[in-house]
């Protein structure tokens, strides 16, 4: 099974409509759930290329 991307930073970004913490759209976040490992892998692309493209992550820093 492919783990969520999750952060624990669970805040959209106005702009661009991702979360800050792992750059899911709000329709990537509601599917993760119930997809398959295939279209979890295929998200997990779209945040690479989110990266890629520029958009940062807020990762919480440990306590």
């Amino acid at each position: 099974m492919v783990a969520s991307p999750c952060t624990g930073v669970c805040t959209l970004d106005k702009t661009t409509g991702y979360c800050l913490g792992c750059l899911r759209s709000r329709d990537e976040i509601a599917a993760w759930g119930s997809s398959s490992d295939e279209v979890r892998l295929d998200i997990l692309e779209r945040i690479f290329e989110r990266e890629t493209a520029g958009h940062p992550r807020v990762v919480p820093e440990n306590d």
